[in-house]
């Protein structure tokens, strides 16, 4: 079951002039929220992507998109679906037809959730193998930074990580500066200093990102937002993957080099910490 539209059917039965254009164009945009205990963490900052995402694209905004009207929708397909931990991805198309120029900017949305197995968040008990993907470029601008329905440099990462028996690929730019993973945000710890690339390199506004960034401090580390040669991984201690789902995934392996976990699992057990505490933020 989804909630299309307002209206809880079944995804079979999704119109096709809703995928039309994202089909055709990947004329669209997503945000994936995890739900814990029937709660959307991080709401606001999703909710803040999601809308400068839509006017970026140039999208018309509905009014009664809100955080309340989003997170009253994903209740009732919580309810539904008769889980409260779980995966939501909330997806926005351009509506209509037309060809590169739409024939109007109104949208359809819908929401899908699937359920996970446990509220927290859980640092992965084996390290991740990770090679370079130099098969395509990251091009860095304003819509790198969106959470784009086109996203084929993700996917062929995706088949070549797969294909070489790899847990995930990094992904760098047209300057040769790694910007992120397959499937999120890439931080390196060395000593008491991490550091993620910046968004002008071609980084995606991950929201885990940003409240690692902002958590940090709290475990004695100091942020910079800096380029990352991918030389730099051999300096590195830790190699962390991040995203809203899976929290943060720690590297064991690249090439010749081995990884540890420490300070990974500092800031998994703080963010728990801090969820128990203060509910879905």
């Amino acid at each position: 079951m989804i909630n299309f539209n307002t209206e809880l059917q079944e995804l079979e039965k999704l119109p096709i002039t809703a995928l039309a254009r994202g089909a055709r164009y990947g004329d669209g945009v997503f945000e994936t929220i995890r739900m814990r205990e029937g709660k959307l963490l991080f709401i606001e900052d999703h909710y803040f992507r999601l809308m400068a995402s839509m006017r970026i694209l140039r999208m018309t905004i509905p009014m009664e998109f809100t955080p309340e009207f989003i997170v009253d929708q994903s209740l009732r397909l919580a309810e539904e679906r008769g889980f409260e931990n779980g995966r939501l991805r909330f997806q926005i198309v351009r509506s209509g037809g037309g060809t590169y120029t739409p024939n109007n900017n109104t949208i359809d949305w819908w929401m899908e959730l699937d359920p996970l197995e446990t509220k927290d968040y859980i640092l992965n008990e084996i390290g991740l193998k990770v090679e370079l993907f130099k098969d395509h470029y990251i091009q860095p601008g304003l819509l790198s930074t969106l959470k784009s329905s086109n996203a084929l440099p993700y996917v062929l990462g995706s088949i070549y990580a797969h294909e070489n028996q790899f847990d995930a690929v990094l992904l760098v730019n047209d300057a040769k500066q790694l910007v992120e993973a397959n499937y999120g945000n890439v931080f390196l710890v060395q000593g008491d200093i991490l550091r993620t690339a910046p968004l002008e390199d071609g980084a995606l506004r991950g929201v885990f990102r940003k409240n690692v960034l902002d958590w940090a401090k709290d475990i004695g580390l100091e942020v910079q937002e800096a380029s990352i040669n991918p030389f730099d991984l051999q300096k590195a201690d830790e190699v962390w993957i991040t995203n809203t789902i899976r929290g943060i995934q720690w590297v064991e392996k690249y090439r010749k080099k081995t990884f540890g976990a420490e300070k990974a699992k500092e800031m998994i057990d703080m963010i728990n910490r801090k969820l128990n505490v203060l509910g879905a933020l």
